[in-house]
Parts: C-alpha cells; sequence; structure tokens
C-alpha cells in the first residue's frame, strides 16, 4: 500500500514539457478507446463472482455491492464512449482527467479488493481458489489495458493480488503455497512487460513528438528566411494566394470613388544598398539588411504581412480597403522609416526605398500577376521617382502590353535587316570640332514599326535578347567607323548583361579585335547603374576591355548611386554627366553648382568630361565658363544615319569663327 502515496503524488503536478504534454494526449486518447472494455470486464467478473458466493455469502455482499459497483461501471464505460466523439486536445484537459482516472481505478480497486476478500472468508476451499484465480485474470487484464499508466497498473495489482496469494498460502490446502508461488511469478512478469510496454510506448509518443518538431522545424526554415526572420518568398506567396482565396470567396465588394477594396500588395527594393555591401562587405550588408527588416517588422499586423523575397527586396501585403490616398501614405512612411540613418559601429551609412503596389482585384486576380504589376510599378518609380511610393495604374497596364508586344516580336526579329545605327557627334568645347560620334541603335519592327530605344533596349536587357542587340549594333558601327578620319573616335554603350556574360564579353571582345578598327579608337561606355548592380563582374570585364587598349567611359554619371564609391577603383578614360542636371542648369542654381563640381571633379581626376543633353547656346556658355571638355546634345546634332556622317564632319571641319552650329 506504500505505492499509493507515491502514485498520488505523481499526477499533482501540472505538464510543463511538450512530451509530457504529448504523452498525456496520448493515454488519454488509448484509455478512452480501452476503459469501456475494462469496465465490461469489471462487470463479468463482479457478476460471476456474486453468483458464485451467492448461496454462502450476506446478501448485501452478492447483491447491495455488486449492483453499486456495475452500475458505476456502466456509468464510467458510457461517459468514456460519449468521450470517443469528442477526444481532447489540450494537454491541460487530458491531464486532469489523466488523475481522476487514476484516483477512480485506485478508489475502485481498493473498495473491490475489500468486498473479494470479504466473500472469501464464507468460501470453502473451491471458492477461494476459483476467486484466486478470477482475481489474478482479472488484474492480468487490467494491467493490460492500463499499461498506459504503468503506475496505477502496479498500484492495483499490488492492493490485491499479495493480499489474495498470501490468504491462499494461509487458508488454502498444500498445494496452495505452490500454486501461490506460481501466481506470484506470473504477476511478477507481468508487471515487467508492463513496465517495458510503458517505456516503448514513451519512446514511441517521444519519437513521434521530435519527429513533428523536426517536420515544423524544417517547415519554418524553408518558409523563413534565415538571415532576418521574415517569411520567405515561398511563404508570402503561400499566405498571399490564401488571402487572395479567402477575399474571393467573399464575393464582389462594393467600392466607390477611388475607394480600394480586398488586398494591396506592395514591392520594396532598397536603392543604395549594392555600393555599402560593395564598400563595407558583406557583414555589414547583412546587418543594413536585418535592420532594414526589423523596421519593416514594425508595419507588420494581422492585416499586414512583411516578408524578404531575396537580396535587398522585400514585399508586403495588406488586407482591407483602402483608398489610394491612403496606400501611397502608408508607402511614404515606410520609405521614411528605411530613409532613417543607419549606424554600425563607426561606420554611418544610408539606405532609401522605392515600392510598387498594385490592387487585387483591380490589377490582376491571382498572385502571380499580382506580383508582376505591383514590381512593374516599383521599376517605373525607380526610374522615375526614385525613393517614393507608386501604384500601379491603367498606363502603367498599357506600357507592359506594349512590353510583351515588343519581346515577342524581338524573339522573331533578324537584327541583321531590322537594325540601323545613327551616329551623334560629341563636340571639344574648345575648338567645336567632332572627337567621335557615339553609336545609337534604331529598330525599325515589321509588326510593331518603329520602336523607341527606351523602349526596347529594358525588354532587351530584361532576357538574354540584348546580347544579339549589342553584337549586331557593334559589328555594324565598326563597320562605319574604318572609313572615318583616324582623329575621330567611336563611343558604344554596352549593357551590364553584356559586361556580366563572359561568353557575351567574349564575343564583343572578338568583333573588336576582328574588325580592323583601332581599339584605341574606340570608346565603351558604361553606365553607372550598371556598375552598381554588379561592381565586382563589371570591373572584371573592364579590366579585360582595358588590355585590348579600348577606352572606357562612365556613362549617365550622377544618375545613379555612391558613384563615387567606384570611379577611384576603375581604370575610367572619360565620364559623361547625364543630361538631367544640364537640362535644370539655366533654372535650378543646385543643378548649376552640382555640374561645377562633377566638372571640376574630372579635372582633379585627370579625366575627360562630356556633358550630355546640351540643346541650347545658354546651357553651351554656362559648361564653357564651368570648364567642360567635350558636350553632345541637339545644339551639335541630332542622330543621324552612316550616310550622313561624312557630311557632318565635314560641315563642322569646314565651319568658320569656331561657333558651335544649329541642329
Amino acid at each position: 500500500m506504500l505505492v499509493l502515496p507515491s502514485l498520488l503524488n505523481g499526477w499533482r503536478r501540472t505538464p510543463v514539457s511538450g512530451i509530457e504534454r504529448e504523452l498525456d494526449l496520448a493515454r488519454l486518447a488509448i484509455l478512452i478507446t480501452n476503459l469501456p472494455l475494462l469496465y465490461g470486464v469489471i462487470c463479468v467478473h463482479i457478476i460471476v463472482t456474486a453468483y458464485s458466493f451467492s448461496s454462502v455469502a450476506p446478501r448485501a455482499l452478492v447483491y447491495g455491492l455488486p449492483l453499486a459497483f456495475i452500475l458505476f461501471a456502466l456509468f464510467r464505460a458510457v461517459h468514456f464512449m460519449r468521450l470517443r466523439q469528442s477526444i481532447p486536445v489540450d494537454g491541460r484537459v487530458a491531464h486532469d482527467m489523466l488523475r481522476i482516472v487514476q484516483f477512480i481505478a485506485v478508489g475502485f480497486g481498493t473498495l473491490g479488493t475489500a468486498w473479494m476478500v470479504e466473500l472469501y472468508l464464507y468460501g470453502d476451499s473451491a471458492l477461494r481458489s476459483q476467486l484466486v484465480f478470477s482475481v489474478v485474470i482479472t488484474n492480468m487484464i487490467c494491467s493490460y489495458i492500463l499499461g498506459q499508466l504503468p503506475r496505477v497498473a502496479l498500484t492495483l495489482a499490488g492492493i490485491s493480488m499479495p493480499g489474495f496469494l498470501l490468504l491462499l498460502v494461509l487458508t488454502g490446502g498444500p498445494e496452495a503455497p505452490v500454486i501461490a508461488i506460481n501466481l506470484g511469478l506470473v504477476g511478477l512478469f507481468l508487471a515487467y512487460i508492463v513496465m517495458v510496454s510503458a517505456r516503448d510506448f514513451e519512446r514511441m509518443v517521444a519519437a513521434k513528438l521530435h519527429a513533428v518538431e523536426l517536420a515544423e522545424e524544417n517547415r519554418l526554415l524553408a518558409n523563413t528566411d534565415s538571415l532576418t526572420g521574415l517569411p520567405n518568398r515561398r511563404e508570402f506567396f503561400e499566405r498571399l494566394e490564401c488571402a487572395i482565396r479567402e477575399e474571393g470567396a467573399k464575393g464582389g465588394q462594393e467600392m466607390g470613388g477611388q475607394e480600394m477594396g480586398g488586398l494591396v500588395m506592395g514591392v520594396i527594393d532598397l536603392d543604395g544598398f549594392k555600393p555599402i555591401n560593395d564598400l563595407y562587405g558583406h557583414a555589414i550588408g547583412d546587418c543594413v539588411l536585418r535592420e532594414c527588416a526589423a523596421r519593416l517588422e514594425i508595419f507588420s499586423s494581422g492585416a499586414t504581412t512583411i516578408a524578404r523575397l531575396g537580396g535587398d527586396e522585400f514585399a508586403i501585403f495588406m488586407r482591407g480597403a483602402f483608398e489610394e490616398a491612403d496606400v501611397l501614405r502608408f508607402g511614404e512612411q515606410v520609405c521614411a522609416a528605411l530613409r532613417a540613418p543607419l549606424r554600425f559601429a563607426d561606420i554611418h551609412a544610408g539606405v532609401s526605398a522605392s515600392i510598387g503596389f498594385a490592387r487585387y482585384p483591380q490589377d490582376a486576380m491571382d498572385g502571380h500577376h499580382l506580383y508582376e504589376r505591383a514590381d512593374y510599378a516599383l521599376y517605373f518609380g525607380k526610374q522615375n521617382h526614385r525613393g517614393a511610393a507608386v501604384l500601379f495604374s491603367s498606363e502603367h497596364e498599357s506600357k507592359m502590353l506594349l512590353n510583351a508586344r515588343i519581346e515577342q516580336a524581338l524573339r522573331k526579329a533578324d537584327f541583321e535587316q531590322e537594325l540601323t545605327i545613327r551616329f551623334q557627334p560629341l563636340v571639344h568645347v574648345a575648338t567645336q570640332r567632332i572627337v567621335a560620334f557615339e553609336a545609337l541603335a534604331r529598330w525599325a519592327s515589321p509588326e510593331i514599326g518603329d520602336v523607341n530605344p527606351d523602349d526596347f533596349i529594358p525588354v532587351a536587357e530584361s532576357g538574354e535578347l540584348i546580347h544579339a542587340i549589342t553584337r549586331t549594333a557593334l559589328r555594324k558601327a565598326l563597320r562605319v567607323a574604318r572609313s572615318w578620319p583616324r582623329d575621330i573616335k567611336l563611343s558604344f554603350n554596352i549593357s551590364i548583361r553584356d559586361l556580366v556574360s563572359q561568353r557575351a564579353l567574349t564575343q564583343i571582345m572578338a568583333l573588336i579585335a576582328g574588325s580592323g578598327f583601332d581599339p584605341a579608337r574606340l570608346d565603351i561606355e558604361v553606365t553607372e547603374t550598371a556598375l552598381v548592380a554588379d561592381f565586382e563582374r563589371a570591373a572584371a570585364a573592364i579590366a579585360q576591355l582595358k588590355t585590348m587598349g579600348v577606352n572606357i567611359s562612365l556613362d549617365d554619371f550622377g544618375a545613379g548611386h555612391s558613384s563615387l564609391a567606384y570611379i577611384h577603383r576603375l581604370p575610367l578614360d572619360m565620364i559623361k554627366i547625364d543630361r538631367s542636371f544640364v537640362q535644370e542648369m539655366h533654372v535650378n542654381s543646385i543643378a548649376r553648382d552640382i555640374v561645377r563640381s562633377m566638372i571640376g571633379l574630372c579635372a582633379n581626376l585627370n579625366l575627360d568630361c562630356v556633358t550630355e543633353g546640351v540643346e541650347t547656346q545658354e546651357q553651351f556658355d554656362l559648361l564653357r565658363g564651368f570648364g567642360c571638355t567635350f558636350v553632345q546634345g541637339f545644339l551639335f546634332g541630332r542622330p543621324v544615319p552612316e550616310d550622313e556622317v561624312p557630311g557632318v564632319i565635314e560641315q563642322y571641319r569646314s565651319a568658320c569663327g569656331g561657333k558651335a552650329l544649329s541642329a
């Protein structure tokens, strides 16, 4: 009986670990299934025992107590049969129910044992032997059914079997000790089986729980960005599609005016992250990404999901009805949060962000197309409103459809026939003589007609089509330039796609080497945005080109980010100042100061300087006063076909007084 206090104490504590909760739930699930059978066995045992002793024991012992036991057993059996329909899943509830089961089992077993001991005293040797064997068999069945609660099973066996075996020895015949020893050994073996079975059961549940935990851990790893802890691309789009399905199930929503219903998705791209990563290393770059993720998480809520799609690109979607102004205002808040200065030890850095938004169901009906439109709004924003929020519009939709037509036409294009080259002069400021022509590709599609380079070049760069365009344009430009005077150079722009592709770069170098054109007369222009996109690979490609003797120019200087971080690391010969500054010089003193500073920087670095987009005499006079070396723009000539180049050269050479010619 000393087992009982230990048993009771063992069940007083509340489960605190996952394995304990899982064990309790697993034990309860099995017991709910098996306990009705246990109570049925007990009822049969009580009925048989009462009937056997009905002729020798008092009526209260064979009718009154057995009836109470049977009614209680049936009540409990029905209770557990009903529980099969709704098995508890809460660990605390399971723990409490198991406590009740063990208390009832111990109490019921104690009372039942006392009742059978009382009956034993009224029986003869045959009835006593029958009762002992009945008790032993019933204990075996109970121990098996209660095997998931080994302490309860062993406690019940400890309450009944030792006492009956002792009674058997004391009151039985000469063979009783042998029978008692045999039954005792069977009981001990059964106890061992119960303990082993319980241990194996616990190990099985623990292994199952471990497998579930591993599966959950793998799920989290598969759906979480390891650097920032945010949901990753896969998890984001799964949640997005789920949200879209839920919104679609609600049916159409009434939207008046500019009110936006359903769901809004945004794609966020950091502006200026690449230079920080290149300048300070990946460790600081990772710190920047984690800090930006932490700032974005401020905006996360039950209706708003933030994720990292990869690199320095994040995404967001918001559920609910919003007005257009609300979405743009929210986007500005996100941009402002990301613009705040970043400090890591003694390093001060700064990034900004551009955001493109698209709406469900106004702009797209599924996650894939919604992302495409948000991404296009982001691209448009980075080109025209960098550092701000842009909402996808019908104009963007038209532009996307045009891009799709252009892409299809490019894939079928015969560039040798459809691609032509125009040449625009670069003029020396002091002498106003032509020093070079920039080659500009023009495409006339049989399906679409004349396509603006600003339209087809980005589409070609989005895939691998740009390589064929570059090769064809360069080959044609080199062929034309061979006939020019030797003091006039050719300027040619190479895409970032060509720079970072070793195969494309090798083909370009082979074209130059086999063209018969002096590489020293060739200026290869590389845009600043190309360097920002992949500086290391671009720098390696520039170094390869430089070995051929070509000149390297940095195009669109000032239009990108952190140009100064690259200039001193590259073998540059010339810098071309972006036209956007020149066009504002006559009305914006800041633009004038910027241009003057950039021209001075080029002079200090012993680099030639070309200012693009010169269209008026006023602009030219300002640039000449700033000390600019070369200029390019409509004031000095529009792009012309190859057969007009000799005439333009002769016109400039025969010009009198050194004045600039009108376009």
